[in-house]
C-alpha cells in the first residue's frame, strides 16, 4: 500500500497533509469530504490514526502504479512534511510530492525561487549511486539543480555541537554538498527534533573517517537558501591541525604494531628504503592538501611514496612527468584524475618550503604552511605573511 501525503477533492482542489494540519479536524473532514489520487484519479482514503502520521492510501484492489517514492516510510513523510510545512512559512512556493511527467519522477518537494523550479529530495534510505545519478542528471536536463536532504544518521542525531571526529559511509559521502558553502558540506535532517545538522568544513583523515564541525539549526530557524556555516577563524582552524596531527600520529604508530605485512606494506617498504622511522615522519609527509579525499589511505601513505618517486627518479616537484603520475595513482583505489590533482596540490606545497633533498625545514615553518592550507581550504581569511 502507498501512503501520500497529497490529494485532490472531488472539485480538483489539491490537498496537502503537512505537520500544521490537527487530527481532530482531519477526523471531521475525512466524513465530510472524497479524496481522489492526484495521479490515477481513483478515490483514496485519509488515514488519521493515533500513531502513523495522517496520510492517504489507495483502496485494497487499487491498481494505481503511482511513483511516490518511499510512501511507507514514516521518517520519509514526517521529513517531506516538516519540509513543505518549512517553505510554507517562508512563503516559498512548493508543491509536494508533485510528478514531472518528463521524467517520470516525483522530488519529494518542487520549490518556487527567483523564477526557478529547485527539487528538493528527502533521502531516508540507501540508494545506488547510479539512481542517484541518474536522477540528479534528469533534473538537470530540464534546467533544474536539486538539492539532497539525508536524514540525519542515529549515531548522530544526541551528538554536541562542536568540532571532533565523524565516520561517514561511501553512502553518507554521496551527499556531500557544495550548495551550503564553498567546500563539501554534509546536510541533514532529523524529523523527530525537527532539527538540521550541518557537518561542514570536512577534513579526510583516512577510509570514511572525517574531522568536521557539527551544528545544529532547528526547521523553524532555518532560512532559504539554506544557512551557510560559519567560516572557522583562525583558533579553530589551529585546532583542527592539532587534532589532524594526533591522528597522523596514531596511525603512524598503528603502522608498526598492527601492520601484518612487514616491508610487505608499500608504506613500511618506502620507509625502510628512504631510512625513515614510521613515527618519526617529518611534518612535511602527510599533509591535509587540496583534493586529498580522492585517496582512502591517510595523507601519509600516498605522500610518502610521492617522496619515494622523487627521490627515485632524481625529480624535483617543480616538474614531474605527468606520465609519472597516471603511473604512480595506477596503485591507488579511486579517481585518478582527481587523485592526480591532489599529488599536484602536495607537489605545490613541497615547493612553497623551498624542497632541497637533504635540507631539514623547521617545523615551526611547515606547521605555518599547514595552516596556511587549511585556510586556503576552507576560504576563511586571507593569510598574513
Amino acid at each position: 500500500m502507498f501512503y501520500i501525503l497529497t490529494a485532490n477533492l472531488n472539485d480538483g482542489t489539491p490537498v496537502v497533509l503537512d505537520d500544521t494540519v490537527k487530527r481532530e479536524h482531519l477526523r471531521t473532514w475525512r466524513t465530510e469530504q472524497q479524496f481522489r489520487c492526484p495521479q490515477c484519479g481513483d478515490r483514496v482514503l485519509l488515514k488519521v490514526g493515533s500513531i502513523r502520521i495522517p496520510h492517504f492510501a489507495h483502496e485494497v484492489d487499487s491498481t494505481c502504479t503511482s511513483s511516490f517514492s518511499e510512501g511507507e516510510s514514516i521518517p520519509h513523510l514526517q521529513g517531506k512534511q516538516l519540509l513543505h510545512s518549512f517553505f510554507q512559512r517562508l512563503e516559498k512556493p512548493s508543491v509536494l510530492e508533485p510528478l514531472i511527467p518528463e521524467l517520470a519522477q516525483r522530488p519529494d518537494l518542487l520549490v518556487q525561487h527567483e523564477g526557478r523550479a529547485i527539487p528538493i529530495e528527502f533521502q531516508c534510505s540507501r540508494l545506488p549511486e547510479e539512481v542517484k545519478s541518474n536522477r540528479t542528471e534528469g533534473y538537470r536536463s530540464l534546467g533544474m539543480e536539486p538539492i539532497w536532504i539525508l536524514q540525519t544518521p542515529d549515531k548522530y542525531k544526541g551528538r554536541p555541537e562542536g568540532m571532533g571526529l565523524f565516520s561517514f559511509s561511501s553512502f553518507h559521502q554521496l551527499f556531500f554538498t557544495t550548495s551550503v558553502s564553498p567546500e563539501h558540506t554534509l546536510l541533514t535532517l532529523s524529523p523527530e527534533t525537527k532539527q538540521f545538522h550541518y557537518f561542514s568544513h570536512l577534513l579526510p583523515i583516512d577510509g570514511n573517517r572525517f574531522i568536521a564541525i557539527h551544528r545544529k539549526l532547528p526547521s523553524n530557524l532555518q532560512t532559504f537558501p539554506f544557512a551557510r556555516p560559519k567560516l572557522p577563524d583562525q583558533h579553530v582552524l589551529l585546532h583542527y591541525y592539532k587534532s589532524y596531527k594526533i591522528h597522523r600520529t596514531t596511525y603512524l604508530e598503528r603502522s608498526i604494531f598492527l601492520n601484518r605485512r612487514g616491508v610487505q606494506d608499500p608504506f613500511l617498504r618506502h620507509c625502510y628504503e628512504l631510512k625513515l622511522r614510521p613515527t618519526e615522519l617529518p611534518l612535511w609527509i602527510g599533509v591535509p592538501v587540496k583534493g586529498n579525499r580522492a585517496f582512502v589511505v591517510h595523507d601519509c601513505e600516498w605522500q610518502l611514496g610521492l617522496i619515494y618517486l622523487l627521490r627515485r627518479f632524481e625529480l624535483s616537484p617543480t616538474f614531474v612527468p605527468i606520465q609519472r603520475l597516471r603511473r604512480f595513482v595506477h596503485a591507488y583505489a579511486g579517481c585518478s584524475k582527481q587523485q592526480i590533482e591532489a599529488c599536484m596540490s602536495y607537489l605545490q606545497f613541497l615547493q612553497r618550503i623551498v624542497w632541497k633533498k637533504k635540507e631539514s625545514i623547521p617545523n615551526t615553518r611547515i606547521e605555518k604552511e599547514i595552516v596556511h592550507i587549511l585556510l586556503e581550504r576552507f576560504l576563511a581569511m586571507q593569510i598574513e605573511n
